[in-house]
């Protein structure tokens, strides 16, 4: 084991069950529309983790540190993203409106990952942090490590979220749901937007 191998898991465990916009969004999506809507999420949520790591891995990411306003960019894109997901569900789907989309929850669970500061973190500063310089094999170990970590703490949060997707079938409930989930998702942009 490489030095600091230990306390990597540690922070790697700690950064997954801090909530973050991946966690609320997943949490809030798999009670509304399932266990299922939620994996789909998953995966694009892990997706996204992957890209940013081979962004990180090509030297983008040390750009994206040395260049603020490259970083500010996506951190306010993020916010964008998760505001646009809040009035969605605040809105709902319209009456008669065409079926949706089957792969759209993989596609915002990547795009909420991709632009979500706190995952990018992990690649520029905690990874080469704990494995040292040009230790690109620990570096490649890690990235795998955290991914794994990352996709079963998702992966709980779904499968525990889901279980009340049963009790939010009645309408007149799903539109508290509705709402209370866009509120949420609005105070995790807020809250995204003043922290990151």
């Amino acid at each position: 084991m490489q030095p600091g191998f230990a306390e990597f898991l540690i922070a790697a465990i700690v950064m997954e069950i801090t909530p973050g916009p991946n966690m609320t969004w997943l949490a809030l999506l798999s009670a509304r529309e399932g266990r299922m809507a939620g994996l789909q999420a998953l995966a694009g949520i892990a997706t996204g983790l992957a890209l940013l790591a081979l962004v990180a891995a090509s030297g983008a990411a040390a750009l994206i540190a040395a260049w603020p306003p490259l970083y500010q960019l996506l951190r306010w894109g993020g916010v964008a993203f998760l505001l646009f997901l809040a009035w969605e569900a605040w809105v709902g789907e319209k009456e008669g409106a065409a079926q949706p989309d089957q792969h759209r929850h993989f596609r915002r669970g990547l795009v909420v990952n991709l632009l979500n500061p706190k995952a990018a973190a992990v690649y520029v500063v905690m990874i080469p942090g704990f494995a040292g310089p040009g230790e690109i094999t620990t570096q490649i170990i890690m990235t795998v490590i955290y991914l794994v970590i990352a996709s079963l703490a998702h992966g709980l949060i779904v499968a525990f979220a889901g279980s009340f997707q049963k009790a939010l079938a009645d309408p007149r409930r799903e539109l508290i749901v509705r709402r209370i989930f866009a509120i949420l998702l609005a105070g995790v942009a807020v809250w995204f937007a003043a922290t990151s």
